[in-house]
């Protein structure tokens, strides 16, 4: 992980959340597009099978599960007396989901008109579920490479969080109470969020990535 990589994650999701962020208030056509041909293709996947497992997915990235998980995570990192990893998780949780919510009450986006298979209260646009989720596994992949210096373990880790919090964004849009494209903003919002506070540990040295 570099400085570098840490830039363009910042700029990649800022720009790609403010295009969708405009489109959205604009009620671009490639919104609509785009919304109903990816909703359309995760929905034919339909089955009271895939209905049980995104329901249990969903439920992963609820808040209350992402606040449990961020508290035991800060817990084991301050018995490890890893200051600094605390520091970063807690920012990115903290700052960023409220950062989402306030959009949220902002752009106050209605959710999709489709039967719901869970609960959802509240605006749609963008996505908490997707951008809480990003960011607090997000957090847990980038931290695996200054905690571990196995790069085997590192990358198990690294792509087990990320896969995770793909599948918690997929879920919204099967479950019906997301869509698309507020699901994509939510990640982008994350991957900026993550990158600019990445950029500023990697500048004041306060996070070194291990190697082995």
């Amino acid at each position: 992980m570099t400085k570098r990589f840490s830039v363009i994650m910042l700029l990649v999701g800022l720009l790609g959340f403010l295009l969708i962020f405009w489109s959205v208030i604009d009620q671009a056509s490639w919104v609509t597009a785009f919304d109903t041909s990816t909703r359309d293709s995760i929905r034919s996947l339909s089955s009271p099978t895939m209905d049980i497992l995104s329901i249990m997915i969903t439920t992963i990235g609820n808040p209350h599960s992402i606040i449990t998980l961020t508290i035991f995570v800060t817990i084991g990192l301050l018995i490890i007396k890893q200051w600094s990893a605390v520091s970063f998780l807690l920012i990115n949780m903290v700052t960023f989901s409220t950062l989402n919510h306030l959009i949220k009450i902002e752009i106050q986006r209605p959710r999709p008109p489709f039967q719901h298979l869970v609960y959802a209260g509240g605006y749609s646009f963008p996505s908490g579920h997707a951008s809480g989720a990003l960011l607090f596994f997000g957090s847990l992949s980038l931290l695996a490479y200054y905690l571990i210096s196995n790069r085997f373990w590192q990358k198990l880790i690294s792509g087990v969080t990320l896969i995770l919090a793909l599948l918690i964004g997929l879920s919204r849009i099967y479950v019906s109470v997301h869509y698309p494209s507020d699901v994509l903003a939510g990640f982008l919002l994350a991957t900026a969020g993550l990158g600019a506070s990445w950029y500023f540990f990697i500048q004041f040295k306060l996070l070194h990535p291990k190697e082995s």
